[in-house]
């Protein structure tokens, strides 16, 4: 079963989106996405494991259908991100988004990393990146829908100060 978990959005002194995002820990580099990425995220579904995609998507998908992706580009109602090796930048190792929600301040967080990225804070940091830029799309909070035994990602949110309410909901807040 899905565990929701809702966090805050840090207040942002603009309505616009940063144009990367750079991990110094694994030297990686974070930028919007574009429909030339749509290969390079394929390749990465590929080469992430059963598990990596099922905690993703609780499905063992190895690909997304174009149109996905296309929908991930809306800028209305979506904001889609890729991550690099800095002497890479054509080996996408991780993609994250934000959705909007059929709630109109909240933006669900989808994010995939190739296995041997996991692990090394990357995640953590593409989550609050995510978080920090979830007022672009015009939303107050982020949503994440994970199941109980994704323990990478509840880990996550207990790193952001995630407290569950008794409605299964996490709120993390500043």
């Amino acid at each position: 079963m899905p565990t929701p978990a809702l966090i805050q959005a840090v207040p942002q002194p603009t309505n616009t989106t940063t144009t990367a995002h750079v991990h110094a820990v694994t030297r990686t580099i974070t930028r919007p996405a574009t429909l030339d990425d749509f290969d390079a995220v394929n390749e990465l579904h590929e080469r992430c494991s059963l598990e990596t995609r099922f905690a993703r998507y609780r499905a063992a998908r190895r690909r997304l259908r174009l149109a996905e992706f296309q929908h991930l580009m809306h800028p209305d109602r979506s904001l889609t991100w890729v991550t690099y090796p800095d002497d890479a930048p054509h080996q996408i190792i991780a993609a994250i988004n934000l959705v909007r929600t059929d709630q109109p301040s909240a933006a669900e967080l989808g994010i995939l990393i190739e296995d041997p990225w996991q692990s090394r804070g990357l995640g953590t940091s593409l989550v609050q990146f995510a978080r920090d830029q979830v007022r672009a799309l015009g939303c107050s909070s982020m949503v994440v829908n994970t199941a109980s035994d994704n323990v990478r990602m509840l880990k996550i949110t207990w790193k952001l100060r995630a407290t569950r309410s008794t409605v299964d909901v996490t709120v993390c807040t500043e």
